[in-house]
């Protein structure tokens, strides 16, 4: 029945479950599963963005993004635990995040029997990215974790499961 699984993950405690929860189902119907991970800019303040990108320029600076970001009065950002030292620049931050975030999910998966799996990294609005995906690869079903990093913000205007829940063609799954 399920040929294809779609699981959208920022690497929240959320997303983990939602992971779990997809993964069993893409073993159970022998689908193929797709990780989606879309770029975490949503989490950078204007503030903190604008010091990354122009008071710290990898060609200016040596400190790396995550020393600043921990110094930051801004927040901190979520996953930072996950930018290698040596990055400079916040695009090869949210790429270094993406890439563990995916792979993470990827070995969960491989320890619940999924045998096929694509892993994609996406830039732009959140939901509307996850939707062009699952389209593109003809989802029959998104599993989401029904919160993420974005809290406050889920709060203010909703949240990315709610949105995909009330425009999504297909069925879609937020997991606690």
């Amino acid at each position: 029945m399920l040929k294809t699984v779609l699981i959208a993950t920022d690497g929240s405690s959320h997303a983990a479950k939602a992971v779990e929860f997809g993964a069993d189902i893409a073993t159970k119907y022998d689908a193929e599963l797709v990780l989606v991970h879309v770029l975490l800019r949503d989490h950078l303040s204007d503030a903190l963005r604008h010091m990354l990108d122009v008071e710290y320029r990898a060609e200016d600076s040596q400190t790396p993004v995550s020393d600043i970001i921990a110094a930051s009065p801004y927040g901190q950002f979520p996953l930072t635990h996950m930018i290698p030292k040596k990055t400079t620049d916040t695009n090869s931050a949210l790429q270094a995040i993406a890439d563990m975030v995916l792979s993470e999910a990827e070995v969960a998966a491989k320890k619940k029997g999924v045998a096929k799996i694509t892993k994609r990294i996406e830039d732009g609005h959140v939901a509307a990215r996850i939707l062009e995906v699952a389209e593109s690869v003809q989802a029959d079903i998104i599993v989401t974790g029904a919160r993420g990093l974005s809290d406050f913000k889920a709060l203010m205007v909703g949240s990315v499961s709610h949105r995909l829940a009330n425009t999504a063609p297909m069925t879609c799954i937020a997991v606690r």
